[in-house]
């Protein structure tokens, strides 16, 4: 299983839950059990004060990962940060719209939970 944020991005800033997204970046915080992501590895950086190994896929639209090697179970980040990141390896074009922030769980094999105690995104 794997805990992340989901960003959905479109070329169009109108984009709702009917439009197929171009990109999806995932950004693991937290992964159990042989979980991981799709695609190939394209590198590491530094963001939030941790280190992320960066694969990108493709599933009908890019999905960009970012894999945390510790796991944590709090987070505070800049998700610009990783868009930004991906826009200067040029795996990502500066021109999408984020459509949707989602965050939570995938659970590959058998049961999982998952308790959120607090969650916010400031857009601006």
């Amino acid at each position: 299983m794997n805990v992340a944020y989901d960003l959905w991005l479109h070329t169009k800033n109108t984009a709702d839950w009917q439009d197929q997204p171009t990109d999806e970046i995932m950004i693991w915080l937290n992964r159990q059990g042989g979980a991981g992501p799709l695609g190939t590895k394209y590198g590491s950086v530094s963001l939030g004060g941790a280190m992320w190994d960066i694969y990108e896929g493709d599933i009908g639209w890019k999905v960009h990962s970012f894999v945390r090697r510790a796991n944590t179970t709090k987070a505070t980040l800049n998700l610009d940060d990783f868009t930004q990141a991906l826009v200067r390896r040029n795996l990502l074009s500066n021109d999408k719209y984020v459509s949707g922030i989602e965050s939570g769980t995938e659970v590959f094999k058998g049961t999982g939970r998952l308790d959120t105690k607090a969650y916010s995104v400031n857009i601006g």
